[in-house]
Order: structure tokens, then sequence, then C-alpha cells
């Protein structure tokens, strides 16, 4: 189980950082790492960033850092564990936009971790915003990485409570208030009216009861479940707000998913009882199915179901490589972007070394620079620990950044284009072997061939 605790720190940050990486609480240190900055110079790094952030106009708040700690219960790990989950956790809250130092504690019972992260992201300049909504969202991922690791998960995540006996229900997947808001949303979706999705829900086989507040009771549940109880994006007012803007599909139903359209076909011939519409529907839309299987065989040279398979395959391997070309692209763009910040950083501590050459009195000039020269020497190994041993200019990194981001986009561009088309040919499949077994398919819907082509089955 891990305990968050999470407050901003206004006043000072070094004073902070100089806490948290005291080397008697750290086993002489061993226990620190950063990500963004060195430890021995991150107030200055953070104050850079913030600076930074200013001329950005980016300057909200006056927060200059926070302070999260993450509590462990008394012998639930050990010191490594606890500070690699600790690593783990801000790099998925701060998807490396900020600066962050952490140091893991082992002067008292429970072991504990102390991250300090800077306010400013040095990515966008944006502030981070720490409020109610984003501790929730701290607890959730605190409380997966829990749960990956074999530890208790006890954060608060912003959801509303169960009682023990709807716990137990929910993990076994009986609980009535579970299915039913998956009912009511279902009906809600194929609905442009209250009346219509009262006439879906008793469909669904739910007994309606309108008094004073909306219930439902399922066919094998003793008592009525009221709407109010599922939570306020349940409650009648909600249910109508989202049903008036169902009503924007009648007027486009183009914009529709397949699926969508074809669930409204059947539940209104279901609803009308019009069985003679609903057969004639079903047979019309299996020969447009049909068709439209053959169609895309054909115009993909795919008839042998051999070369159909492959192509399915082919499709799956392009997702995956274009998956993991995204995931490379978004890792080299995050180390070109800290290498950007830090060589911004390095060219203005160059600068005031630079300067001490024309002063009258280079030592004091120096000493009162002691923080620059501190911060050159520490940045200098940093973007060498990158790969880094030139500087580069300002218009090269940002030109390496924008392209990166252009083939990040036209990546994920492709990758949506690859599970449309992964999407048709699911459904196709679905259609290859009723095609092949289908007796006769009537000519009018095949596509005109100068030669017959034959349909080959998997032997």
């Amino acid at each position: 189980m891990a305990y968050l605790k999470i407050f901003p720190i206004k006043v000072t940050d070094k004073k902070a950082l100089d806490y948290i990486t005291n080397p008697d609480k750290t086993e002489e240190k061993l226990l620190v790492s950063s990500f963004g900055c060195s430890p021995e110079t991150a107030d200055l790094e953070f104050s850079m960033t913030r600076e930074m952030a200013k001329k950005n106009g980016m300057d909200k708040g006056d927060n200059l850092a926070f302070h999260l700690i993450q509590s462990f219960k008394p012998g639930e790990v050990d010191a490594e564990t606890a500070h690699r989950l600790g690593q783990q956790f801000a790099d998925e809250v701060l998807k490396g936009k900020y600066e962050y130092v952490i140091s893991t504690h082992v002067d008292k019972n429970h072991i504990h971790n102390h991250i300090i992260f800077n306010a400013a992201s040095f990515v966008d300049y944006h502030k981070y915003v720490s409020n109610k909504r984003s501790y929730h969202k701290l607890c959730r991922i605190s409380n997966r990485i829990c749960h990956e690791n074999g530890l208790a998960t006890s954060m608060p995540t912003g959801e509303k409570g169960k009682g023990y006996k709807e716990n137990m229900e929910y993990h076994r997947g009986t609980s009535w208030k579970a299915k039913l808001r998956v009912a009511v949303d279902k009906a809600i979706w194929t609905s442009i009216n209250y009346e219509e999705f009262l006439q879906k829900m008793q469909l669904a086989g739910y007994e309606v009861r309108q008094g004073k507040h909306l219930s439902f009771r399922a066919p094998e549940q003793k008592n009525f479940t009221y709407m109010k109880s599922l939570g306020s994006y349940y409650s009648e007012e909600n249910v109508r707000i989202r049903l008036s803007k169902n009503r924007n599909k009648v007027k486009a139903p183009r914009h529709l998913s397949r699926e969508a359209r074809l669930y409204i076909n059947i539940s209104t011939y279901v609803t009308t009882g019009n069985r003679e519409g609903f057969e004639r529907w079903a047979k019309l839309s299996n020969l447009k199915e049909a068709a439209r299987t053959f169609n895309y065989l054909s115009e993909n040279n795919l008839l042998n179901y051999e070369d159909f398979k492959q192509h399915v395959f082919d499709i799956e391997n392009s997702i995956k490589a274009t998956d993991q070309r995204i995931e490379e692209i978004n890792t080299e763009l995050g180390t070109k972007k800290l290498i950007q910040k830090h060589c911004d950083s390095y060219r203005l501590c160059r600068k005031v070394i630079e300067d001490c050459r024309s002063v009258k009195n280079p030592k004091a000039y120096r000493t009162g620079h002691q923080a620059e020269y501190q911060l050159h020497d520490s940045l200098k190994k940093e973007l060498q620990d990158l790969g880094v041993t030139r500087i580069p200019s300002s218009e090269k990194i940002q030109k390496q950044i924008e392209n990166l981001e252009s083939e990040q986009s036209a990546a994920v561009r492709e990758k949506q284009e690859l599970q449309k088309k992964q999407k048709t040919l699911d459904i196709i499949q679905q259609n290859f072997t009723a095609l092949l077994d289908a007796p006769e398919i009537s000519s009018d819907l095949l596509p005109a061939k100068k030669e017959p082509v034959s349909v080959t089955r998997e032997k």
C-alpha cells in the first residue's frame, strides 16, 4: 500500500531539496535519482525553467515546485523496490515534462519516497495544476502500480464508494447496479426521447417504476434500483440532457457508425412488431454484406483463403510496427526536448562565464556567480551523458524537434488508417466462410468480371 501526500512549495525549493537528499536518510545518496536535472543543481535548473516560463507568458500562480510523499507500510517493500516504484510513479505522472528529484528515506520504520518536481514544464512551460481532480489521478496511478506489483491499494480515486455487499458482487460480476448502468447507456444511445428510452428499458427486460424517483428492476432482482443511486450522471435530469443530444443523430444519420445504424434498424423492427419488415431487411442486409465482402476480396486479389489470412496477418503486423515506431519517436522526442532545455540553460551559464574576461575583479565576479559556474559544469556533464559533445544551435535542434513531431503525427494517422482497415477486415472475416458456403449470390450484386473467378476453401 502506498499512501500519498502532495503540497506546494512557495518560498524556497532549495531547502526542501537539501532535506530530501540528506545523506543520513538516503544511504549516502545511493537512493537519490533525478530526471531532467542534477540533484546538486536542481534548484538552479528549476529556477531557469521558471524564468523561461515567464518569458513565454506562462507565469501563473506563485508555486515554485511541488513536494510529493509516497509512503509504504512497514516491511511491505525494501528500499530498492520502493525507489524503483517511485521512479515509475513519477515518470507516469509527469510524462517527461517536469524536472524532478526523487529520494527514498530509510531513517524511519516505514520506507517512503520524496519527489520534488518543478511547477513549470520545460517542454511547454505550462504550470502544474494541483487540485482534487489531479490528486485522484495520482491515486489511480499509484493504485494501479501497487496492484501490478502485488501491493494493497487503498487511495481514494474520486469514485463513489460501494457498500460491502455491492463491492463483492461487483468483483464477482453480479452487481445489479453495474448491469443497470450498461443497460441504461445502451437505451439512451439508441433513443431520442424519454418515452422511447423507457420502452427500450422494458424491451431489455427491466420493470419500470415512475414515481418521485425513477427506478428499474431486472427480471430476477428482488428490489427496485433507483437511478439516483447510480450517480449524478444517471440522474433523470442528465438522462434527458443526454437524450436531447441524440436528436442530432436523427438529423444526420450518415454520421452514425454502421453498428449504430444496424442496432437502430433491428430495434425499430422489433419494437413495432414488423416481422415481415425485419425478415426483408435481414435478407437484403445479408446480400449487401455478401456483395461488400466479394468486392473487397476481388479488388485486393484475395479470393484465395490463404492470401486473405496472410493479408489480415500483414495488417496486424503493420499496426504493431507502427505502435513501436510511435513509441520510438516519443522517446527520441523526449530526449531532444531535454537536450534543448539543457542547451538553452548551458548557453546562459556560458555567457556569464565569458563575461568574466571583461570585468576588473574576476575573483569577486566568480564568487558572485558561483551558482552559474556550478550549473555550467553540471549541465556539461548531463549533456555528455546524453551523447552531446558539441552544443547544437537553437535553430538546428528546434528543426529536429519539429521533424520528429511531424513524423509522430504521420505515424499516428497511419495507425488510425490501419485500425479502420482492420475493423473492416474483422467484419469481412466473419462473412468469408458464409460467402464460400453460399450456393449462389445474386449476379446483380457482384462486380462484373470478364472471366469467371474461382473461390477456393482452405483444406
